[in-house]
Formats: structure tokens, sequence, C-alpha cells
């Protein structure tokens, strides 16, 4: 095929631009420099690192470039360098450095690879040789059997143990709190005794070899105090009881808790009598002198008590009165007089008064009331009182009915009723040597007084009859002067009258 020469000249003018177009596009990569682009290590014994080589690349662009990250296409050569991303600006370099660790007697060739935020990649060739025999990788370790946790009592030893798998040789070290324990180097420690002050120690080994190391778990030593056996401090109080009723046994005791308890009868076990206060059942009379005895232990010993002895007697209800008949002599009509009586619970047991009644025209009781509770040795007042409607004698009687094996406790009653008869009293005396304007008058019902003053205001007369008094009672008297500043005089001689 044939073209003009100014096809031609078109042709090469767009090959022109595009070889333009082509250069501008790859500028990017040429202003990256990367000193040295390969690095030969020679040959280098197997398993052996060899010396680093530096390796720098430069943003020689007029804008800031990110290098991102940083690979090698094979794991015999490493880089090392600073944490990426890396932002260099025009001009800044990133320097890091390149090593050879052979793994096999060969050749090895490799790239290491920059790759920027953008995507785009700058290389550098790797090649180095292995010589000598090939041995495998150490095998770094790892704990496959991690160290407990132990509780001891203080003055005991604890024992440690971890496992791992890795590479051998293994060198041990044991840490206590973080600090290493001298001579601790192998799989197992054991501690020396240890104290209450070591309490929640923790314990880590540390597994190590050439190809790096591990550490396990902390495990917890746990130190309590010595265990005491137990000793009887307060020993169990012999009981009486009533029948029917139940009894209390306690016990006190030292040592190292927990600790348990056991109490038996008569040398058996008591089924769920196991703390330190045990409560009989209601007893009855079969048990009386039965002996109770508790059994305190711990982990490191028991201690019995001594025994307490239970008496049980038999139930009694008693009660009784100071007197069993009251006289009230002759009483006025309409007017009363009283009487009381004491009852007692003489028994063991309480006494529940049910009723109390009262017979006989003019008795009347009051103090105790149905529903009454006394326990043993209590007493209770029952008062009686009499209030005759008419002249004559009257007889009755207070029933006190319980449930005491006496009742009803029954008390007489007697009296008379006597017609009311007014008496008097009249005084008469010498008129005062002082000019006074009267005289007040004043009664005792014991010589010597205290005196109570029967006339409101004084009085002119020299007279003054008391129509107040009651027959059988002996009465005192005396007389003052008033004058007219009322200033009273001292008391007259006392003079005495007996009621017939």
């Amino acid at each position: 095929m044939k073209f003009s020469r100014n096809f031609k000249n078109q042709i090469q003018t767009v090959a022109t631009a595009m070889a333009i177009l082509l250069a501008f596009g790859t500028a990017a990569h040429a202003n990256i420099k990367v000193s040295p682009s390969s690095v030969n290590f020679g040959s280098e014994s197997v398993g052996s690192t060899s010396g680093s080589h530096t390796v720098t690349i430069t943003n020689d662009n007029r804008h800031g470039l990110t290098i991102s990250s940083v690979s090698s296409s094979l794991a015999q050569f490493s880089f090392s360098g600073p944490s990426l991303p890396v932002n260099l600006n025009p001009g800044q370099s990133l320097t890091g450095s390149v090593t050879f660790k052979p793994s096999a007697a060969q050749s090895y060739a490799g790239t290491l690879i920059f790759k920027r935020s953008n995507g785009s990649t700058v290389s550098v060739a790797l090649t180095g040789t292995g010589s000598g025999s090939t041995t495998p990788s150490a095998v770094a370790p790892t704990i496959s059997t991690q160290p407990a946790s132990a509780k001891i009592t203080a003055g005991q030893t604890a024992t440690f143990n971890v496992a791992a798998t890795g590479t051998a040789p293994m060198t041990y070290q044991w840490k206590k709190n973080g600090a290493a324990i001298s001579g601790a180097t192998s799989s197992t420690y054991t501690t020396p005794s240890e104290t209450t002050a070591d309490n929640n120690a923790a314990f880590t080994a540390e597994v190590s070899n050439t190809a790096g190391n591990a550490t396990s778990n902390a495990a917890t030593l746990t130190v309590t105090s010595s265990v005491v056996a137990p000793a009887i401090t307060t020993q169990p109080a012999s009981q009486s009881v009533i029948a029917g009723k139940t009894a209390s046994f306690t016990v006190a005791a030292s040592g190292t808790a927990p600790m348990t308890y056991q109490w038996s009868k008569n040398g058996a076990a008591i089924t769920g009598a196991t703390s330190s206060t045990y409560t009989t059942p209601a007893e009855t009379t079969t048990d009386n002198n039965a002996k109770f005895t508790v059994a305190v232990s711990n982990t490191a010993g028991s201690a019995t008590s001594n025994a307490a002895t239970l008496t049980v007697s038999a139930s009694s209800l008693l009660l009784n009165s100071s007197a069993s008949s009251l006289s009230f002599g002759s009483v006025n009509v309409s007017s009363n007089s009283t009487q009381s009586v004491t009852l007692t619970n003489a028994g063991n047991s309480s006494v529940t008064v049910s009723n109390v009644t009262v017979s006989g025209a003019g008795f009347n009781a009051s103090g105790v009331s149905s529903g009454l509770i006394l326990n043993p040795g209590q007493t209770a007042i029952l008062t009686a009182t009499f209030t005759p409607a008419a002249s004559g004698s009257a007889t009755g009687s207070v029933s006190v009915a319980s449930n005491a094996t006496n009742s009803p406790d029954s008390i007489a009653l007697s009296g008379t009723g006597v017609a009311a008869v007014n008496h008097s009293v009249s005084l008469t005396w010498t008129p005062s040597a002082s000019t006074v304007i009267g005289y007040n008058t004043y009664t005792s019902g014991t010589s010597g007084g205290p005196y109570t003053k029967l006339t409101g205001t004084p009085v002119a007369a020299t007279s003054y009859t008391d129509g107040s008094v009651q027959a059988g009672q002996t009465y005192f008297f005396v007389v003052t002067s008033v004058d007219s500043s009322n200033v009273e005089s001292a008391y007259s001689s006392e003079v005495s009258a007996l009621v017939p």
C-alpha cells in the first residue's frame, strides 16, 4: 500500500504525540528514586541472618506522595523501617534496611516492593545464596498447660507446673508478682513454706527458646491461717423443766472456722442437732436425768463437751389463798367495808383463772378477773366488799375457779348490817382573856394530830358540836383563838372523846 507524503507526516505527528503522552504518563515513576535498585547478599549460612543493607526511596516529584506498605516476595528477605504509611513531601526520603536469612542451601531471587497509596509500586531486586546444610527453623514456645492456682495453709508449700510446645531446648523462668524468682528455672516450681503475707500472690512462668518466648497466665496462691482444733470454752448447762416444756442447751468453742456440731442424748447422736444451740422437743418425765453432750469438729480435730443433765418434773398446778374466810363485823346499812386476800400460784406451772363468782347479799369482789394468768410464785390481790342493804347478819363466799388441781378456791364471807345511829360530840371552853374575834375547832383520829379544821371561819361562841363522828371511834380535839388581825393562837390542850 502506498501513502502520500502528507499522510506519512500526519502519522509521524501522531506517533510523536503518543510518545510524549507515554513519557508524561511514566514520569511519576521516573521521579520516585529507589537506591540501590538491587541488593545481592552473596552467600550466607543456612539459618543465619546476614548483615543489613540500606534501601532509600526518595520523592523527586513536585507533589507529595504516600508510601502505604513495603513487602517482600520471599520470606527469606526481611525489611525493617519506619511505621507505615509514610507521607513524603517533595525531596523527602524513606530509609529502611533489608536482611537475608536462608532456610536452605540454594539460590534466592526476590523483590522488595514499595507500594504507594494510589496503587503504583517501585521495586528493588534482591538476591542471595544459602550455604551449608539445611536445618529446620526453630519453633517459638506456646503454653499448652497453664499453671493452676493453689490453696494452702500457712506453713505449707505450693507447687506450680507449666507445659509448653516448641523447639527444644527451652530454658524456664518463674516469676512472683512480676519479679523473677532466683533458681526457679524448670517447668515445675515449688515455693518455700508460705505465710499469710503471701496470700493472693500471682505466679507466672516465661518459657523461651532461640525462636522466641511465651508467658503463662497468672496462677493465684491462696494462703489461709493454720487450722486450730476446737476447744470448748463454755460448757452446756444442766436444765430443769416441767413435763410438756422444752429445754435449750448451748455450747461455745474456740478454733478455726468452719466448725461443725453434733449433739447427742445419752450417747446417741440426735438427728438434725448440728448447731451450737439445741432445743429439745416437749419433754416428758421419762426424759428425767437424760444426759446431753455435743461434739465440735473442724479439719484439725474435735472436742466433746461435758454432759448436761436434764431434770424433768411433773407439772403441779396449785392456787392458794392467804385466808379461808373474811369477817366484816358490823357495818352501817348503806355503808361499806372492804377486806383483801392474796392468791398465790404455789405450783410449778402457770395457773389460769377461768371465773370468779360471789354469793351472799351485800357481798362483792374485785381485783381478779377471768383469764388472769399467774406464773409460778406470782400473786394477785382479791378485794371483797360488804355493803349491807338491811340490818342483820349476812353470809356469803367468793369462789375462784382455775385450772389448778385444788380448784375452786373458796373464801367464806360474813358480816352484820346495823341501822345507822347519829352521834355527836359537844365541846365547851373558857373564853380567852385577850380580845379575840372568835375561835377555830380542830379534830384528829390520832392523838397529837395532824388536825383537820372543822370551822370555816372563826365563831364567837365558846362551844362547838361535831355531828360527823362515828360509833366505836375515838376522836381528839383542840381549839385556837383569832384576834382582829386574823392572827391565830397556838393549839389549846387536847381533849379526846370515845363515841359508844
